[in-house]
């Protein structure tokens, strides 16, 4: 071999040593866990937190901290990237027994032959769980696994491959808008869709694992909650160039365990916000789609999969007190076995259970229950039916605070006691008008007479005596009385003289006795009656008699005419008034 071969080829080992020499290798490293706890705020209008409050999900997302190695451009004499020889990844582990939640999901891959610009680095944002309620995401585990291979045989590809397969499934199991499905449809699906699973590379000699446990995500406490997230500091290490016994070490990024909450998603109201579920119909939310193994469904579709010994019937006999509150509760129990908190819960409660007549009178508007067609009793009777075999009354302030039109305990206390103040101005003039009617209604004038005494007292002429005044008409109360003209203020006559009156008035019948208002307001002390006289009566058809009290005793008596006291247009709007409808034909018959 000549020298000019010999220096040739001792140039090119030469060249090829330099360039093997300065080529650096760029190797991922992950640090232990930081965790951070971050309470729960309570929702708007509220001072605690309860597991029953929202809904939970977990996530990993990479956060890039350094520089891009693409940044300096990739000018390196290295050779092309190929099947990686160094390969990292990190994999979580998730599983909540009592919930049959068991996968896995991959958080970051790398993978880089020899040269610092030959890499892959794979980093996506993944749902670890589903939306869960509060207090069953409580017992949810998170692992992670940091994997590191320097072999090409034990490439880690293949590995993020299949559990990204397997998040695409999971995908169709409550993330998004839907729920969770847990109970018995959670066990159903697990057995008919068994997880996929990721083979580990072989050979496994050439595989680091490093796995650690993560602090509980969810801790609640009696009127508290607070959650952790979890940051993983990644780092890139390079090793090699001109400084063969060298390494240098730079933070690539953080790797974010942290959490999302939503007080509802059947609703879709996120954040602290109470769902707003007043303008809603149980039909829209019959439609409301839940996401499940099996794709998009309908709400009313998915319950139809419970089983029969579970399943409410939703359409019962909505007369039937009884059967719509067994349905009712049969509906809490399912919806909450399926992972629905308690504002979805109630929200379709309220719909299901408007169509109910009971529902409706026990939530009876204050305007409503003080008007006299709903007597005392029978507002005894709607508070009754309160449902207490379904709901509980946090129930309906969960209701409540989402402006469903419901009546809390307090509300019924409230509305009773001003029912009981409305009887107790309407009572009096009641029991007053009672007593009169009875005492007029006595053929026997003498009877009439006695009869009427302790009713009637004046502090003129004391007991037996009454104020009489005539606002009707000149239908000859003189005469009747044997008196002269009657000033307008009337006069006081006895008990004796005004059984007198009415004998020879020839009463036919007379109409219940009522409060006359001022208005639209009963008044406590005034009363009013009409009458209806036979034929040859000197006041032809009738008219009407108010009365007034003192202490529970009638002082003044007036024969009155709609002029003086509009009690015609006040029969027009209220038909029926403390107990007493007068009808539009008995009107009628005065004219």
């Amino acid at each position: 071999m000549s020298q000019r071969c010999f220096f040739i080829i001792a140039q090119a080992v030469l060249a090829s040593g330099l360039l093997v020499g300065c080529a650096t290798t760029r190797q991922l490293a992950v640090d232990y866990p930081k965790t951070e706890s971050v309470a729960v705020k309570p929702l708007r209008g509220q001072t605690t937190v309860s597991g029953d409050d929202y809904y939970v999900q977990w996530l990993s997302e990479f956060e890039f901290k350094g520089d891009s190695a693409l940044k300096g451009g990739c000018n390196e004499m290295g050779g092309h990237y190929e099947n990686g020889d160094l390969s990292a990844a990190v994999v979580f582990a998730v599983h909540n027994d009592a919930l049959k939640l068991q996968r896995e999901a991959s958080g970051f891959l790398y993978q880089a032959t020899t040269g610092r610009c030959n890499f892959k680095l794979e980093t996506k944002k993944a749902n670890l769980t589903p939306w869960l309620r509060l207090d069953s995401a409580k017992d949810t585990q998170i692992e992670y696994r940091f994997l590191t291979s320097n072999s090409h045989e034990s490439n880690l590809s293949q590995l993020v491959e299949d559990l990204n397969t397997a998040s695409g499934l999971f995908a169709l199991t409550g993330v998004g808008t839907g729920m969770a499905v847990m109970g018995k449809l959670a066990g159903n699906w697990v057995e008919s869709n068994p997880p996929v699973v990721a083979k580990a590379p072989t050979p496994a000699g050439k595989l680091s694992s490093e796995t650690h446990t993560l602090p509980a995500g969810v801790v609640l406490n009696a009127d508290s909650a607070g959650l952790n997230q979890t940051r993983l500091p990644v780092y890139e290490v390079l090793e090699g160039g001109w400084n063969i016994w060298s390494s240098e070490t730079k933070m690539l990024g953080e790797l974010r365990i942290y959490p999302e909450l939503v007080s509802s998603l059947l609703l879709k109201t996120v954040g602290d916000a109470t769902p707003d579920a007043h303008d809603l119909s149980l039909e829209e939310l019959w439609r409301a789609p839940i996401q499940t193994a099996n794709g998009e469904q309908r709400l009313q579709q998915l319950l139809a999969q419970i089983d029969a010994a579970d399943r409410p019937n939703l359409q019962p006999d909505w007369r039937d007190y009884s059967d719509v509150e067994t349905q009712c509760r049969r509906l809490k129990l399912v919806m909450k076995d399926l992972g629905f908190n308690k504002f979805d819960r109630n929200a379709l409660l309220y719909y299901f259970l408007n169509k109910s007549p009971d529902w409706k009178n026990f939530n009876i508007s204050m305007q409503r229950a003080m008007t006299d067609e709903i007597r005392p009793k029978l507002l005894e009777q709607y508070r009754s039916t309160n449902f207490s075999g379904c709901l509980a009354p946090e129930d309906y302030w969960v209701m409540k605070s989402m402006r469903l039109a419901v009546n809390t305990e307090q509300d019924w206390d409230a509305l009773a006691s001003s029912r009981q103040k409305k009887e107790g101005i309407l009572n009096p003039v009641q029991s007053a008008g009672r007593q009169l009617l009875a005492a007029l209604k006595s053929p026997d004038k003498d009877e009439v007479a006695r009869q009427l005494y302790p009713l009637l007292n004046t502090e003129k002429a004391g007991n037996g005596s009454v104020l009489l005044q005539n606002h009707l008409s000149n239908f000859g109360l003189e005469t009747l009385l044997q008196l002269p003209p009657i000033p307008d203020e009337g006069v006081v006559v006895s008990a004796a003289q005004l059984a007198g009156v009415f004998a020879g008035l020839n009463v036919d019948s007379y109409s219940c006795a009522r409060p006359a208002q001022e208005q639209g307001q009963p008044l406590a002390h005034i009363g009013i009656l009409l009458f209806a006289t036979k034929p040859g009566s000197p006041r032809d058809k009738g008219g009407a008699l108010e009365f007034e009290l003192a202490q529970g005793r009638i002082v003044r008596l007036a024969f009155q005419h709609p002029s003086f006291r509009d009690f015609e247009q006040n029969l027009a709007d209220y038909p029926d008034l403390g107990g007493c409808r007068i009808d539009a034909e008995f009107l009628n018959r005065l004219h």
